[in-house]
């Protein structure tokens, strides 16, 4: 788990969505959530689990089990990204992704618990992370409350025409452009520094 994910999003749902890296170049796509070792890497990665919890989790989950969380995790990502997408460019979500979200939502099952805390009962969301399929649920939980807050309408999407990586813009006139300066903005400022050298 030692290959570290770029979590520049600003919100866990988006980081998530972005995680298929070169989305709109067939040469350079790169599913970084390929297996459930490294779906476990961004969970512990992103503060869902620990890095203890995960290996745990890594070594108690079959293969055939891991299989079919990575593919769920997949389908919630791509769910994801194209619903906070049409957000970004101020389109009207498909019913599909809506839908598919609907179906992710009504199998989360997380229910809340009653517990004892400093002399008071409280109410709190129940362990959903007890089995590798339970780290879906606090990026879905993330999703539903971006998309449902003010904030969605911060969510941008970067300028890099390659790259098209999700971000709440949260700079002080809404006008970021890339979702990282040091990756995408500097790739930017290569090529517009070529350009200039090319038309000497």
């Amino acid at each position: 788990m030692a290959e570290r994910f770029q979590l520049v999003a600003g919100n866990l749902a988006l980081d998530f969505a972005n995680t298929l890296d070169n989305r709109y170049d067939a040469g350079r796509l790169v599913d970084l959530l390929p297996d459930l070792e490294r779906l476990l890497a961004f969970a512990a990665q992103s503060g869902i689990i620990s890095e203890p919890r995960a290996r745990k989790l890594l070594r108690k989950t079959s293969a055939r089990e891991g299989k079919r969380i990575t593919e769920r995790a997949t389908e919630l990502r791509e769910t994801l990204y194209f619903l906070f997408r049409s957000i970004a460019l101020r389109r009207s979500p498909s019913r599909s992704c809506l839908q598919t979200l609907n179906c992710f939502l009504a199998d989360a099952h997380v229910v809340d618990v009653i517990v004892w805390h400093k002399a008071e009962f409280v109410r709190r969301r129940g362990e959903s992370a007890k089995t590798a399929d339970g780290l879906l649920w606090p990026i879905l939980d993330a999703a539903v409350k971006l998309l449902t807050s003010p904030d969605r309408r911060h969510i941008s999407e970067c300028c890099e025409k390659k790259c098209r990586w999700l971000f709440l813009d949260r700079s002080k006139n809404h006008s970021r452009w890339w979702c990282d300066m040091r990756v995408c903005g500097n790739r930017a400022k290569v090529r517009r520094f070529h350009a200039r050298r090319r038309k000497k």
